[in-house]
């Protein structure tokens, strides 16, 4: 007798890997407000978190991440290299590796939509958390200037995302069984 995650492997690995090319296509979509532009990523991180299972969003996101870091260009504005994963706005990629267990698992135990929205908003503030510490250390900018920077002006397109992949993700879970 086979287990759910045992019962449809390939649908899982094709899922993950069409997770992984819409956040490959939506991540160098940038919208230039100022030193730091708004990405459609963490828009795919968070649809993918939940649409998918935990380890298999993780798998989506690892992908992206690696194909990044290889030179492919897939971060924002379709910039690529190991040397963005360790710059100022690389903790805001790292942290997709944590914002989709996070959000997948909490997405999972939801039953409304809008405690679905309140997943991914925990996804978005653990990227904030990540991605400033990150800007911090690099450019040893004070925490006040750092949120006024990397966080603030982002707020509300980040709400945006997380209430659009909250109702997609939920959309697709619905009619596509894992």
């Amino acid at each position: 007798m086979s287990t759910p995650t045992q019962k449809h492997p390939a649908r899982r690995l094709t899922l993950c890997a069409m997770l992984a090319a819409v956040l490959c296509a939506l991540s160098p979509i940038v919208l230039p407000i100022g030193p730091i532009p708004i990405s459609l990523g963490l828009l795919g991180v968070l649809l993918a978190a939940v649409f998918l299972p935990p380890s298999t969003a993780i798998a989506s996101v690892a992908i992206f991440l690696a194909l990044g870091a290889c030179g492919i260009p897939v971060f924002g504005g379709g910039i690529s290299g190991a040397t963005v994963l360790v710059g100022p706005t690389g903790g805001y990629l790292w942290a997709y590796l944590l914002v989709c267990p996070l959000v997948s698992w909490l997405s999972g135990k939801a039953s409304r939509l809008w405690e679905c929205f309140l997943a991914c908003l925990a996804g978005v503030a653990l990227c904030y958390l990540c991605g400033t510490l990150q800007f911090i250390l690099v450019t040893q900018t004070p925490l006040q200037s750092a949120i006024t920077l990397t966080v603030l002006p982002f707020l509300p397109f980040d709400i945006l995302k997380a209430l659009l992949a909250s109702y997609l993700g939920t959309k697709l879970k619905e009619r596509i069984q894992i």
